[in-house]
Parts: C-alpha cells; sequence; structure tokens
C-alpha cells in the first residue's frame, strides 16, 4: 500500500493531534505576490472562551503553582476559587456576557485574580495601567460604554469623584468579597456561574492613543484571543515545568503572551514587583534568583541587562524593532545553548501577535513568517498587492484580526477592509497595519518602519496625534508637530510647538520645559510625555507643498540647546562632574544646575533613568547606585550626594502590600471609645497595683496588732502575692475568650467596638506575668487556654501575642526567644486582625516578627531577628532571613531526638521553679517592711509626722530608700546562690529539651529574664557587669552592659571597654528539633553592639567591631573572610584584625563609618575615681528610688483605704482603691516629669561623651520613666487618647488624632508625630545612641499620616514625610529623609513602592 504524502498545512482533524514546531514554522507563500500564510491548523480554532482554558488547566493541574508575588502564592486551584468568588460577586450584580468592565488596580495577586473573575463571567475586561490619569480612565470608560470598574481601596478615592457623573458602578476587590456571605450559608456549589459565551463575544478591550486626541478602543473577541493563545505557543513551546517572568502593565497586550500562555499550559508565573520592571540590574537579579525559564520582554530592556540568565529557555521579544546586537548577545549564549530567542510582531488590532521569527546570530533580522491561521501581504499605496521583494504598506489577515474600533465607524472603514485574496470567513477581513515592510521568496517579513505618525516607545504604541492635540489645547499654543528621533542614542520623543500668533511669540519663551511637562502630564500617561520642547517661529515650520508639516525634515533640524530655567552650576568634585558628563551625554542638556529636577526639568525617564544608572555603575566606586536613588534624589545634587554615600540594596521578598483607603473616625466615635476606655481604665490599673498591693495589705492586716507573728505576715502575704499572679493568667484567658474569641481575621475601624473588644482583651493580657513561661513546657498550655491552636512537642521560648487565637501552631515546631506574633495592628486607621498558621516542623528565629495573615508551611525554617510581613506566605521545607526577607540555606539537621516526655510530672517541676523564681524576686521586699516599720514606731524623721496623706506618702517614700538598697542586694545575692545551686557550670554542646540539664538552666535564665522586670534599674549602669559575673559570664573592665535578653551567662564573655546596648538579644541558646545547643559567645575588646541588635550563640564578634543597631551579627565565616589576616582556629577562637562595621539583617559589611573624636578619654573609656564614684552614686539613687517610691505610695494607700472602710464600708474602700489606683498612676506620671524638667530641661539636640552629669541625669530620667510610668500607668494608656497627651507633657510634639501603642520615647523634646501618625508595639523614635561613648541626641520628625508598624526604629536627624508606611522591623538610618506616599523595608530600610 503506498502512504499519502500529507502536507504541513493540512487539515487537524483531532484537536489532541500533534503537529512539531518545525512544521508550524513553514510558511506559504505566493510564488510571485507579497502574500504568507502561517500553518494551517484548525484544532487552534476551537469553540472556547478564556475562562474555559483556565478551568481546563486548573483541573489538570489544580496544585502546580500558578502565580507567585513576594512571598504570597496561589495554587490553579486556590486562583480559581478565588476567581470563582470574584465572579459571583459580580455574576450578582449584573455583569454578563457581552459586557465590559474596566480594571484598574496595581501590581499584584488581586489584579490578576480580578482579571480572572472577569473572563469567568464571560463578559470582557477593559485593563488600564495605574498610573494613567483619572480623566483618561473616565474617557475609556464612558467609550467602551463599561458597566463597571473594580479597583481597589487604595485607588476607588482617586477616580470616584471623577466617575461620578458616568452610569458605571464602582466596586473594590475588598468590597466585593467582604460581601460574600459566609460558607455556611452559601457554599462554594452555589456560587453562580456563567451563562453561554459566543466566541464572538468581547475578551477585553485595549485603547491606544488616537490622531484626534481622543484614546480609541479596539475589542478584541473570545475566540480571537483563546485562538492567539494556541496559535503562539505553538511555535513558541511553553510548558507547565516553565516559571515565567510577569512584569508587563496589563494594559499592555504582550501581557496576554505572559499570563494566559501560562494559563494555556499550566506555567507558573513569577510576578515582578513594580520597583523592578524597569531596572534592567534589579530584573537581572530577579530572573537569576527565581530561576525564570521564560522572558517576554522589549529589546531596550533586555540590552540593558548586565549579564545573561542561563536559566531562561525562551526569550520572546517585541513591542518594538530588535537590534543586530540583542541577537548576537541572546541567541544561543554558551552558557545556554539550548536557548530560543524569538522576535514577534503584531498590533493590538491583529490579537497581541501576528508573526514569530526564531533569530540566530549572524542571521538577518526579521519579524518572521505569520503565526498559524494568520496570513499578511503587502499593499502598495494604490491599493494593489505588491510582488515579492517590494517595500509597502503590511497588512494582516485571519482569525485574531479585530472587527474594529469601538464607536469609530470612519477609522474602522479606513484600517479595516475587504481582504481580496479570503479563502474562508476567517480571512475576510484585512487590517492595514500603516508599518512600512516587504515579503522575500521564503516568506520572511522585513520592517521598515512607520508609514505613518503613529509609533512605538519603550513597548507602548502612540499616536502623536493625541500629543500634539493635547499641546494645541495649552493657551499660546497654535501649532504643534511631534516626533520620534534619536537624542544622544536614545529614540526620544521631540515636540515643536509654535505659537498661535505672530504677536505672542515672542512671549512663548514663557513656558519653560518645566511648565509644558506639567500641563500635559494632567492629561498624558508618562510614556507619551516628550524629552524636548522646541519653539520655533511660523516661518522655520518645514511643510510639503500640500501645506503639512515636513517631519522628515523636523527629523533631521538641529536641536538648539537647552538652558536651564536656573543658572548652570559647575561640578566641584569627580562624583558631579562624572553626572555632569553622563547628563550632558545623554539629555543634550549644556546648563545644568544642581537644583535641577532630573524629570521635570530635565526631561527624565524611565529609560533614561536605566541608562544613566548603566553608565554610572561603570566607575567601580559608583556600582552601588540603583535605580531608586535616581528617583528618591530626583536632583542633580541629590543623585550626586547618593554617588558618594554608598548605599546597600538589601530587599528580598515582599509581601503584597495592602491598598485601602485612611479610615477617619468621626468626633463622637472617638468620644464614644474614650469614654468605653476610660470606664475600664481604673479598674485594670487596680488590678496592676494590687500585684504589689494586696501583699502590703495583707502584711499590714498580719502586722497591725502588737504580737503579731511576722512570719505569719511574710507566708500570707507571699500566699497572696501569688495569688495575684495566678489572677493576672486568669485575667488575661478570661478576657481573651469572652471578647475576642469569635472575632475573625479582617479589617475593623479604629475606636470601633471590635477595636475596643480586642484592647481591652489586650490589656488584660498584660496583666499576666508570661515571662515566668519562658522556655517551659507550661507555655504551651497557657497559650491553647488563651485560644491558640497549639500541637504537639511544641518549644516556645518567650513570645509576644496580639491575638491568640489566630494563632495556630502545628507539632514538632520550634519558636525561639523575643519572637513577637504580631497578628494586630493599625494602619490608615484601620486595625488589621491575621491569622498566624506555623506548619508542623518549623523553626521561628529569636527575636523574628510574623505579622497577621502569614503562613510558614510545613519545615520552613526563619531565621532570628527576620520579618515576615502580612500576606507572605513561606513555602514548605525552605529557608529564609533578614528584613526584607530573602531565601537562604536551611542549616543541617540535628541528630534524631528522645521523644520528649512532657507529663504532669515536668509542669510541676516547672511551675514550682516559677513559684520559687517569683517569690525569690518578692521575698527582699520584707525586710523593707520590717525596716520601715521599725524606723516608724521610733518616730524617725518626726518632721514629717504632719497630718495629710502626702505628707505620709513622703515620709514612707523617704524610710524605704534604705531598706529598698538592702532589699536589691539581697535579691542580687540570693539570685545569684540558687542560679550556681540549680547549675554549677554549664558547657557547651547539645542536650535533649527537658532534660536534666534543660531544666536547670531553664531556672538560672528565669533568674536572669525575672532580674529586668524586677532590677531594672541596675542594667545599663557601672553594677550591670558585676551582676553578669555574679550570674557566671566573664566580663572585662569597663564594658557598658544594658538590658540584654537571652543571655547564657556561662556561655558569655565581654570584653574590655565592650558596649551592649539596649534590647540586645544576646547569645540565646538554639532550641530544634529537640536538642538544646549551646555555645559559647564572645564580645571582643571595644566592640560595640547597637539597640536591638541579635548576636547568635556562638557569635565570636572580634575587638573593636561595631554592630549597628537593629542588626543581624554575622557569621564568625563572614567576620573571617571579611579580612586578609590569619584563619580562625578550628574551635573558631582565632582573632580577626580590628574595625569592622556590620549592619543590617542579614549583616552587610559597611568599608567605613562615622566616628567622634575630640574627646578627652577621660570622658569616653578611661573615666578618673571621681567620675566613677559620682555616676555610681547618681545611678544608685536611679536603682533605688523607683521601688521606694513605690513602697512609700503602698503604704499610704494601705493606710487611705483602710481609714476608708473604718470610717464607711467596704463598697466605699474598692471606690477609694479604684481612685487611688488611678492618682497612683497619674502621680507617678507628674513625678517623672516634674523630675524630668527640673533636671534636664528641654532636650536639644548636642552631643555629650559617656561620663559626664548630663548623661548620667539624662539615663537616669528614662530609668525612672521605664521603671515607673510604664508599668502604672502608660502601659495600659496604649491605644488611647490619653497616651498622646503623657507624652505632650514630657515635651513631645505630637500632632491630632494620633494612636500610640508604644510607650517608647526617650529624649520626648526630640519627637515630633504629625496628625493621624500611628506607632505600633515596640516601636520608637530612637533619638539617641553611644556609639564611641558619645552620646549623640537628634530630631525625630514624622509626618502626617505616617504608620510604624512593630519593632520598627526611627534613628535620629530622620524625616519621614506625609503618609509613609514603615514596615515591621524596619530600621531608618541616621539622617534619611522618606518621601511622601512611600513604603519601607527592612533593616536599613529599603523602598518597597509607592502607595
Amino acid at each position: 500500500m503506498n502512504n499519502p504524502v500529507v502536507s504541513p498545512f493540512s487539515l487537524i482533524p483531532n484537536p489532541s493531534t500533534n503537529i512539531s514546531s518545525a512544521q508550524l514554522a513553514i510558511p506559504q507563500v505566493d510564488s510571485t505576490l507579497s502574500i504568507v500564510r502561517g500553518a494551517t491548523v484548525p484544532s487552534f480554532l476551537r469553540d472556547e472562551c478564556l475562562a474555559d482554558i483556565f478551568e481546563a488547566t486548573a483541573h489538570t493541574y489544580p496544585d502546580q503553582i500558578a502565580l507567585t508575588f513576594g512571598c504570597k502564592r496561589l495554587t490553579y486551584a486556590e486562583l480559581n476559587t478565588q476567581a470563582d468568588l470574584l465572579a459571583d460577586r459580580l455574576l450578582a450584580k449584573g455583569v454578563k456576557s457581552g459586557q465590559l468592565v474596566g480594571l484598574w488596580q496595581n501590581r499584584g495577586l488581586d489584579l490578576l485574580i480580578s482579571q480572572l473573575a472577569i473572563a469567568k463571567t464571560g463578559a470582557g475586561w477593559l485593563p488600564m495601567d495605574a498610573d494613567i490619569p483619572p480623566e483618561r480612565i473616565m474617557v475609556c470608560l464612558e467609550d467602551a460604554h463599561a458597566v463597571g470598574l473594580i479597583t481597589s481601596d487604595e485607588l476607588k478615592p482617586v477616580v470616584a469623584e471623577v466617575l461620578a457623573s458616568l452610569p458605571v458602578e464602582l466596586w473594590t476587590v475588598e468590597s466585593l468579597r467582604a460581601s460574600m456571605p459566609d460558607k455556611r450559608d452559601y457554599p462554594p456549589q452555589n456560587w453562580l456561574r456563567r451563562g453561554a459565551v459566543s466566541i464572538h463575544d468581547p475578551a477585553y478591550v485595549i485603547y491606544t492613543s488616537g490622531s484626534t486626541g481622543k484614546p480609541k478602543g479596539i475589542l478584541l473577541s473570545q475566540g480571537s484571543i483563546c485562538h492567539f493563545l494556541r496559535s503562539e505557543n505553538g511555535r513558541l513551546g511553553i510548558n507547565a515545568n516553565d516559571k515565567v517572568y510577569q512584569g508587563f502593565s496589563v494594559a499592555f497586550d504582550m501581557s496576554f503572551e505572559e499570563i494566559w500562555i501560562s494559563y494555556l499550559v499550566g506555567a507558573s508565573l513569577w510576578i515582578a514587583p513594580k520597583a523592578i520592571v524597569a531596572d534592567p540590574e534589579a530584573l537581572y537579579q530577579a530572573l537569576s534568583d527565581n530561576q525564570i525559564t521564560v522572558l517576554h520582554a522589549v529589546p531596550t530592556l533586555v540590552a540593558l541587562l548586565p549579564d545573561d540568565v542561563p536559566s531562561i529557555r525562551i526569550m520572546n521579544l517585541g513591542g518594538e524593532m530588535c537590534p543586530d546586537a540583542v541577537v548576537r548577545r541572546f541567541a544561543k549564549p554558551e552558557n545556554a545553548p539550548n536557548r530560543r530567542l524569538f522576535n514577534t510582531y503584531g498590533p493590538t488590532e491583529a490579537t497581541v501577535s501576528a508573526s514569530l521569527a526564531l533569530l540566530k546570530p549572524n542571521e538577518p533580522v526579521t519579524i518572521g513568517i505569520p503565526l498559524p491561521n494568520y496570513g499578511m501581504l503587502v499593499r502598495g499605496e494604490n491599493g494593489e498587492i505588491l510582488p515579492i521583494d517590494t517595500t509597502g504598506e503590511l497588512c494582516i489577515f485571519g482569525r485574531a484580526v479585530a472587527i474594529g474600533y469601538l464607536g469609530r465607524p470612519e477609522l474602522t472603514a479606513e484600517k479595516f477592509i475587504d481582504n481580496p485574496v479570503a479563502s474562508n470567513d476567517d480571512e475576510k477581513i484585512l487590517y492595514r497595519t500603516g508599518d512600512l515592510a516587504k515579503i522575500d521568496a521564503f516568506g520572511n517579513i522585513f520592517m521598515f518602519g512607520r508609514a505613518d505618525d503613529q509609533i512605538k516607545i519603550r513597548g507602548f504604541r502612540v499616536e502623536l496625534g493625541e500629543i500634539e492635540s493635547a499641546l494645541v489645547d495649552i493657551d499660546n499654543i497654535g501649532t504643534s508637530a511631534v516626533v520620534l528621533r534619536p537624542l544622544n542614542d536614545v529614540e526620544q520623543l521631540v515636540a515643536f510647538v509654535v505659537a498661535d500668533d505672530a504677536d505672542k511669540q515672542a512671549s512663548s519663551d514663557g513656558y519653560s520645559q518645566q511648565d509644558l511637562r506639567h500641563l500635559l502630564r494632567q492629561r498624558l500617561p508618562s510614556y507619551m510625555m516628550p524629552a524636548r520642547f522646541e519653539w520655533l517661529t511660523d516661518s522655520q515650520v518645514p511643510r510639503l507643498a500640500s501645506g503639512k508639516i515636513d517631519r522628515k525634515v523636523l527629523k533631521a533640524m538641529p536641536l538648539a540647546g537647552i538652558q536651564s530655567e536656573m543658572q548652570g552650576d559647575e561640578p566641584a568634585d569627580e562624583a558631579e562632574t562624572l553626572l555632569f558628563d553622563k547628563l550632558r551625554t545623554l539629555l543634550g542638556v549644556q546648563q545644568i544646575s544642581l537644583k535641577a529636577d532630573f524629570f521635570d526639568d530635565l526631561g527624565g525617564h524611565s529609560l533614561l533613568v536605566a541608562k544613566l544608572i548603566s553608565q554610572l555603575r561603570q566607575v567601580p566606586q559608583f556600582s552601588h547606585l540603583t535605580i531608586a536613588d535616581i528617583y528618591q534624589a530626583r536632583t542633580v545634587i541629590g543623585i550626586a550626594d547618593k554617588m558618594r554615600i554608598a548605599t546597600y540594596d538589601n530587599r528580598g521578598l515582599q509581601g503584597e502590600h495592602a491598598k485601602i483607603t485612611r479610615y477617619s473616625a468621626s468626633f463622637s466615635q472617638r468620644l464614644v471609645a474614650t469614654l468605653v476606655q476610660t470606664t475600664y481604665l481604673p479598674f485594670i490599673i487596680m488590678l496592676q497595683i494590687m500585684k504589689w498591693l494586696a501583699p502590703f495589705f495583707v502584711y499590714n492586716y498580719f502586722t497591725g496588732s502588737p504580737g503579731d507573728s511576722i512570719l505569719t505576715a511574710i507566708v500570707w502575704s507571699l500566699l497572696t502575692f501569688l495569688a495575684v499572679e495566678l489572677l493576672g493568667f486568669m485575667m488575661a484567658i478570661v478576657g481573651n475568650r469572652l471578647l475576642i474569641a469569635r472575632v475573625t481575621a479582617g479589617r475593623y475601624p479604629l475606636w470601633g467596638s471590635v477595636y475596643l473588644r480586642w484592647w481591652l482583651a489586650d490589656r488584660l493580657t498584660d496583666l499576666a506575668p508570661s515571662y515566668l513561661l519562658a522556655g517551659s513546657s507550661l507555655y504551651v498550655s497557657y497559650l491553647r487556654a488563651l485560644g491558640a491552636k497549639v500541637g504537639n512537642n511544641v518549644n516556645i521560648g518567650s513570645i509576644t501575642i496580639r491575638n491568640p487565637h489566630l494563632l495556630s501552631i502545628g507539632n514538632n515546631v520550634d519558636i525561639g526567644n523575643g519572637v513577637n506574633l504580631d497578628n494586630a495592628y493599625v494602619e490608615k486607621g484601620w486595625l488589621h486582625l491575621g491569622q498566624i498558621a506555623l506548619g508542623n516542623d518549623t523553626y521561628v528565629g529569636s527575636y523574628s516578627v510574623l505579622e497577621g495573615n502569614t503562613t510558614m508551611a510545613d519545615g520552613s525554617y526563619l531565621d532570628g531577628l527576620a520579618a515576615v510581613v502580612s500576606g507572605m506566605q513561606l513555602p514548605a521545607n525552605t529557608a529564609w532571613q533578614g528584613a526584607p526577607l530573602q531565601p537562604t540555606n536551611k542549616p543541617e539537621p540535628m541528630p534524631a531526638s528522645q521523644p520528649q516526655n512532657i507529663g504532669m510530672r515536668l509542669h510541676l517541676y516547672y511551675l514550682l521553679g516559677m513559684v520559687l523564681v517569683a517569690c525569690l524576686f518578692y521575698m527582699p521586699i520584707f525586710p523593707t517592711f520590717i525596716m520601715v516599720d521599725a524606723f516608724d514606731e521610733k518616730f524617725v524623721l518626726p518632721f514629717f509626722q504632719a497630718e495629710g496623706y502626702h505628707w505620709t506618702m513622703l515620709r514612707y517614700f523617704i524610710l524605704a530608700i534604705p531598706g529598698t538598697a538592702i532589699m536589691i542586694f539581697l535579691t542580687v545575692l540570693v539570685s545569684a546562690a540558687i542560679r550556681w545551686l540549680a547549675v554549677p557550670k554549664l558547657q557547651a554542646g547539645m542536650h535533649p529539651v527537658h532534660g536534666s540539664l534543660y531544666r536547670r538552666k531553664w531556672l538560672a535564665n528565669l533568674i536572669q529574664e525575672s532580674s529586668l522586670q524586677t532590677l531594672h534599674g541596675i542594667y545599663a549602669t557601672v553594677y550591670a557587669p558585676y551582676w553578669y559575673r555574679l550570674l557566671g559570664a566573664k566580663v572585662g573592665k569597663n564594658a557598658e552592659i544594658s538590658t540584654a535578653m537571652g543571655v547564657v551567662p556561662d556561655m558569655l564573655t565581654f570584653g574590655d571597654d565592650s558596649f551592649i546596648a539596649d534590647a540586645v538579644m544576646l547569645g540565646d541558646e538554639e532550641i530544634r528539633q529537640g536538642w538544646m545547643h549551646l555555645k559559647p559567645t564572645v564580645v571582643g575588646n571595644r566592640s560595640f553592639v547597637g539597640n536591638g541588635a541579635y548576636v547568635p550563640d556562638g557569635s565570636q564578634i572580634p575587638d573593636d567591631v561595631l554592630i549597628g543597631v537593629q542588626s543581624r551579627v554575622p557569621t564568625n565565616e563572614q567576620m573571617q573572610q571579611a579580612h586578609t589576616g590569619k584563619a580562625m582556629s578550628d574551635e573558631g577562637q582565632g582573632q580577626t584584625p580590628q574595625g569592622q562595621t556590620w549592619f543590617g539583617t542579614p549583616a552587610i559589611r559597611l568599608p567605613a563609618r562615622e566616628t567622634i573624636i575630640g574627646y578627652d578619654p577621660k570622658l569616653t573609656f578611661a573615666p578618673s575615681t571621681a567620675r566613677f564614684i559620682s555616676r555610681a552614686f547618681i545611678e544608685g539613687l536611679r536603682i533605688v528610688l523607683p521601688l521606694s517610691f513605690i513602697i512609700g505610695v503602698g503604704y499610704s494607700i494601705v493606710e487611705l483605704v483602710l481609714d476608708v472602710e473604718e470610717n464607711y464600708d467596704t463598697a466605699m474602700a474598692i471606690l477609694a482603691l479604684l481612685g487611688c489606683g488611678v492618682l497612683y498612676g497619674l502621680g507617678s506620671i507628674v513625678f517623672v516629669a516634674l523630675i524630668k524638667w527640673l533636671l534636664v530641661g528641654k532636650y536639644r539636640p548636642r552631643s555629650a561623651p559617656m561620663w559626664t552629669l548630663f548623661v548620667w541625669l539624662s539615663e537616669a530620667i528614662t530609668s525612672l520613666y521605664e521603671a515607673i510610668v510604664i508599668p502604672s500607668i502608660n502601659n495600659y494608656l496604649r491605644g488611647t487618647v490619653y497616651l498622646p497627651w503623657v507624652m505632650r507633657l514630657f515635651g513631645a510634639k505630637i500632632g491630632r488624632r494620633a494612636w500610640l501603642d508604644s510607650t517608647d520615647m526617650t529624649e520626648f523634646d526630640c519627637v515630633t508625630l504629625g496628625d493621624d501618625c500611628e506607632l505600633n508595639n515596640h516601636t520608637g523614635p530612637q533619638t539617641h545612641l553611644f556609639e564611641d561613648r558619645i552620646m549623640k541626641i537628634g530630631t525625630v520628625k514624622l509626618g502626617n499620616g505616617v504608620t510604624v508598624r512593630s519593632r520598627s526604629t526611627v534613628l535620629y536627624d530622620t524625616q519621614i514625610h506625609d503618609n509613609v508606611i514603615i514596615e515591621p522591623m524596619t530600621l531608618v538610618m541616621k539622617g534619611e529623609e522618606l518621601p511622601s506616599d512611600s513604603i519601607w523595608s527592612g533593616s536599613p530600610a529599603v523602598s518597597v513602592s509607592k502607595q
């Protein structure tokens, strides 16, 4: 039997029949005329819509990752469900097939979910770039007769007023989701589904610029786009194993290649943050780090990539003509021999692309041959089809050609004509592209540019007439012509303008370049902005015989040098010289002012930014520059400053930023909330003071008569103390269970009912002494009692949790010390509550922060001092570090451990240990009682025996001073003795969790942590080194140690003159996979560890090293590699050369830092004996006075309440106690504020050496504030209108409606907070530092509407402008100025995005 010959163009009857890409690349070429068709593949022509394509893929690949944005991922199944939900809401609002819905959102998951949801309704979408003016949105929606617009809560206010006059519904993603009924009442199977969708129904409409000044809409059908996806991918060959970069705006139709071809085959989309889309350096890093395999891009951007990306196997270029240089560089490089480089061509009218070429080195660059089921021909001026190899207008036909323009019949008739060579119904329409091209005998199409004035720039198609129309609408401009011409090797728009009459030409120069840009910016998107404006007289305008402007002459006409409207400056140094040279080359500007704005004054745009950065980075000392530096600096002097000061980019994966509108509570809402809080505050404060006041009562009760037993009084007093501590736990549990157990994750108005419930529960939680539970098996039981879901074999160091019922912890989870689970924060007037989910076998390192709406999947690992921002999801079995978050290597697994036997005996051990330590730090108060009573009986200080409770309080305060000193001394000795009895000596190594050594070490740790509560005043004094030595640490001479946490004293060595600042997590043990790992930690001589830093156990910090504020100490290997000295010994104990400076998390090494010199060493590192004694005396008072004040107040309250009960009744006594509690809190504020104003007055920016009186007094004020005011009242005023007033009393300048959840301020007068500022938990303006033992004080200024989230620090000499969001664990560096409406994240802070 003879086998028939099958042509590659034969019909393929079975849709599942495969056809090779090689067959698809064989064109059908007319032998004489310029007509070429692609392969004929009927299987690509199906009766389907876009939603059908996606749903088929979601069914086939449900668990495949569909979208990745930052750390947030969605599988195809999850994306399908989320889009179904929004589709249901849209269908319920009447959206249906045949209609159009506008789509205007910022980049992110919600944008693509919304796009898919519209498709699922059967309707088409009208996408608009997030940066276009509202007026253009209105024009497009009105022209398209759209039924609605989907946007976000944040963008809604921008367009609400503009759209008010249109019959267009305005929806936000957030409101649509919020309107969805509960799944229990409305299960997914009942959700609305689309009806019948025809292949002729609209899938989307794209607007491009129009020659009349009005944009024109191009409507593409469901059948056209579905066919295109299959047709182009038949050539490209993208599959389900690919990871596709998504960088184009959805308003640019090349985004369909990225998004919907991926949906067709089940590939994974990696959505690029806006910040990297036009940044070649950042783009290269993202492509490399994320192992992207498919890249769709414009050639201009690809050409600027600093290096190749070997992981890319398919690179598809389009949007503009492709240079030969790009082909030579990226087609089949040595490191990616299997790569395929494509060049695609096609106007929007032909559904994205119509032809494709596989580019190869040393071959001509063409636009290839038509895609399957497409055809092209070349037409002459008279409409005739030209012979082969003849240049003319390129025309397109086939299934994917649009049917015309919306509401533009004349233009449709001009551009969409009958096809004289149609062979079927799909080929009936011929689209005239206006591009000049020719077709050779092999079917290859060569492109030669535009036949009219429609051009493409930076991937966007621009009708020059729209720009000209906008120009002539400006007063005093009569004529304009815009051309695209090369300016210093960059194709840019140049506008030629003429005054409207001869009399006004002389005054036309009144419009500066900046003025014209400002006027055009109100009507045109940025990519349509001319780079240059040239004024001409009427006689200078070149014209053709027909009277039309001769654009060819304009393209060649010499341009006048732009003179800056500001006087030109001369460069002063190397940085300015280089910058001036590059700006002159790129922009053609002769006179440059240092004050000139790169964008407004010099005509810069995104492409020129990339060019400028690429050229500046060629000079090694300026290689640190980023595109963000240009955008932030803007002015020439600002850019030069960025060049001079090296900056580092620690950007990592970012969560999706919530786009929300600020909620402003009314006066009545705030008033009602204040009244509610005012009602509860006295009871809360009373419960707090009862912790120490109740034992006072009991002691006085049992010693009120002669012959009473002091021992009996002590026993009953201790029992009362323990009962009150237990009551604190009970109040926390009951409060959380009753108040917020049923509150779900979401966003709630500040000062609303949910906020008040959460606030009260949070304040009640503060009553529990949860620090006693740290590291014990009881912590898990406590969290469960609060409402958290906690699995088995969970080890917890110490945490703060803002919403226990929104916390779920799996099995075998380890959580370090000082971890903030901040699943409640306030931003833009909303309380955000979110779920935190820690999967099985996860690890959370010490001092980390996790916000709500975050997930750590099974086996994921979070290193210490890392931040998981709201919306992030850490994939399974991955490891992460830093802020912003970035991937790291997962540590080697620990050896298999014995199963933990957690039973009643273990619980009882920890319970008894807690009781012992709690009593240990309370018992020394009894000698004070005894001494005060003895002094009182002997009428010591008789001149204070006058009538009045204020005299009584003063007398007891003074009498308590010596007793308090003895009490503190005894506490130190007894606690140290018990520590050594429990753990004589710890050894480095691995020990089982909850084993014998672990339990004894836990007891020693609890003593040290409890000392932070009772002996807080000892820290940051000359007495602190002695305390640490007693606990077992090796402390060198003249060491300064503040409130270090997580300390394992036996494992700790402080060098001479070392300095540990406040809130440092210092060498805490690692608890992981059932083991406690102890390693020695060393801080070298004269080394400085800044506030809030994290020093992992085993760190060996060399001499003279500075670890910055909120920074993570680098690994020993990193510090070793940072120098060229001898290698460390095998034990890691070798020394490194001195002088390193490390900053950030993860740490980066700074080559140099500011050092302060000129002070006498006697005032810094080598004080005299007299200065040492003077400081010791002042700091001794600072330690004793807070406790003496409490004791004095306690005695006075006891006497007062007992008198009231004796003279009235118990009810009146309780009321008196409530009043005393409030008065005590208010009195503590007045007492400390008065001392502050008397001793230091108003804080001003200054520098002062550490061994001077000002510093001692200032630190004493801080200590009194932290020891008296915060625990007695300010801690409970957080989240109320009262706390800002307290801070104002101390000197802070705080605007209206400010919301404070933090009490952390020191130099109050140097703090300025604008209206509507929000400081969340554990945040604060850091108005001083002690580097080089010099106290430097500066100002911190926060503008209106600034939000600072958890564990963030703003250093001094900073100014943060209005509406800035600072994400958790962000450090704003000294001297920084953050621009308005921006989001910042990381340590140090980097710009995340504009809001």
